[in-house]
């Protein structure tokens, strides 16, 4: 009898082990982002983590790892933490599903990381090449003098309302006009090329819906020029193109000008309050049109329109032609709350496009309301805290981000799920800032190998040059995030608005939680 059972238990045995699935690897890179250089990181701890089983390897000095995680594993949490003393923020992504980097053939999907890093101060390549794009505006045969005139130190400054005289190359740089309605535009390329192209836009910001600047909820172009192609040839030449202005108006211009009518819906938004009559008055809405207006070029800023006391606007934009796909009209919608002191608090984006085939259809906007945190401000947490907040309907995907309190990044990390703990200890007494995005279109899987610092340089809030919301106030946390998007602006070229070019007609919405502190004890 002992026999018979000794055989049976070692047969059961047997057939566990024949059921259980063989370990299976999970591998990739890790690099700095792409505009710190993109460069492989040595040393970087990488840590895989099913149920309560966790493994760990590091990087090489190619940056690659490889793990082994079980075999009947569906899912894993992934964090790769930056060798001390470099500058870089650690990463975590939870719940990745494990099909997505195997094949039907069993062969297993390479993943690459960007560890968040401090933008490099020089580019390798080739040689600085420069050259010069000079001409002289006028308007109805007459010289445009610009009357806020630029420095140098302001060439990527974008269009802001009330400016005239006003020139802008390849949608990002951009210069004022002299008093003899002459400018100059500096262009240089570190990628060995003889000649740059971009598009070329001109005129005067100075429409408004008051004919007062500080009284107006309407900003926009008066006059404009559109010019698609330009070259600059980039051996220390000069390049002249004169531009004459016409109206953007649609009444006297309607071959190329027009309007989209857009209406705003915050109903979705919790605690927010847009009327401006109301003692609760905490927030606010805004659309920026914008015109991308050619491959080879940023969007120029076509106006700014602030919803106060009112749900819609007619937007004024340039008219692509009829059933044209290749051009757009990008709208960023933005609702943002702040408190009593005027700071602000959080807010909602969403992003729709317009071509020559919807450009005359009137748009709603709803917004993604924004994640409210569950940790109050200020609280005393463990080194290793776990944050969380409330879920947003429909949102797919959350990122944490955690400051310190210079407002340096530290480490952010993607979740499905509510809440998540920081994985690698924070410093004892520090005070650090933190908070949460979401948005209703990006996966999980859309986050692995991208840029983590492009998202948080897009969480810029642009207060500066946006006339009705220069008397709110921002962060430390901001600030970063401000930095980033210049340097991004000055180094790459500008930051795309929307991640997802490609949902043109029905577009996507992101929001943004309020930026709490918290010490740890």
């Amino acid at each position: 009898m002992k026999k018979a059972w000794s055989v049976a238990l070692g047969i059961s045995l047997l057939a566990l082990w024949a059921c259980t699935p063989p370990p299976q690897g999970i591998q990739g890179y890790v690099f700095t982002s792409p505009g710190a250089g993109g460069q492989p990181v040595h040393g970087a701890r990488v840590v895989a983590q099913v149920g309560n089983r966790q493994v760990e390897t590091a990087t090489g000095l190619d940056g690659r790892f490889s793990l082994q995680i079980p075999g009947n594993a569906q899912t894993f949490s992934l964090t790769v933490i930056p060798p001390k003393g470099q500058g870089m923020a650690a990463l975590t992504y939870e719940e990745v599903p494990l099909s997505a980097y195997r094949s039907p053939y069993g062969a297993a999907s390479e993943m690459n990381i960007y560890l968040p890093a401090p933008p490099s101060r020089s580019l390798p390549g080739y040689p600085l090449r420069s050259g010069t794009l000079t001409g002289t505006v006028t308007l109805g045969g007459q010289p445009v003098a610009s009357s806020t005139p630029r420095n140098s130190n302001q060439l990527f400054d974008p269009p802001a309302p009330c400016e005239d005289g006003l020139v802008v190359f390849g949608g990002f740089r951009t210069v004022t006009t002299d008093t003899n309605g002459q400018y100059q535009i500096p262009v240089a390329s570190t990628n060995n090329l003889y000649a740059a192209s971009g598009s070329l836009w001109a005129g005067n910001y100075t429409g408004t819906d008051t004919g007062d600047c500080q009284t107006a909820t309407e900003y926009y172009w008066s006059h404009f020029q559109y010019v698609p192609d330009v070259w600059v040839y980039l051996n220390g030449s000069t390049t002249q193109r004169d531009v004459a202005l016409e109206a953007f108006d649609p009444q006297a211009n309607p071959n190329r000008v027009t309007t989209l009518q857009v209406s705003h819906d915050l109903s979705g938004l919790s605690g927010y309050n847009p009327d401006p009559n109301s003692p609760g008055w905490n927030a606010l809405s805004l659309s920026l049109p914008s015109f991308n207006h050619a491959i080879h070029s940023g969007e120029v800023e076509l106006g700014q329109y602030y919803y106060l006391g009112t749900t819609t606007k007619a937007l004024r934009v340039y008219k692509i032609p009829s059933g044209a796909p290749s051009q757009q009209i990008s709208l960023v919608n933005v609702a943002l709350r702040f408190d009593s002191n005027f700071q602000v608090r959080d807010f909602s984006r969403a992003f729709h496009w317009r071509d020559g085939t919807n450009l005359g259809t009137p748009l709603t906007v709803t917004f993604l309301d924004t994640p409210k945190l569950g940790v109050g401000d200020g609280a005393t947490l463990g080194s290793t805290p776990t944050l969380s907040w409330n879920p947003v309907s429909g949102g797919k995907v959350y990122m944490a981000s955690v400051y310190d309190g210079g407002g340096n990044l530290v480490w952010v990390g993607f979740t499905p799920k509510t809440s998540i703990a920081v994985p690698l200890p924070l410093q004892g007494g520090a005070t650090y800032f933190w908070d949460v995005y979401t948005d209703d279109q990006t996966e999980m899987l859309d986050y692995i190998g991208r840029d983590p610092l492009a998202l948080q340089a897009r969480l810029y809030v642009d207060l500066e040059h946006r006339p009705r919301l220069k008397d709110l106030r921002g962060n430390p946390v901001n600030s970063t995030r401000g930095e980033l998007a210049q340097a991004f602006l000055e180094n790459l070229g500008p930051l795309p608005q929307g991640a997802y070019q490609g949902l043109l007609q029905r577009g996507y919405r992101e929001s943004l939680s309020e930026i709490r502190t918290f010490r740890v004890q």
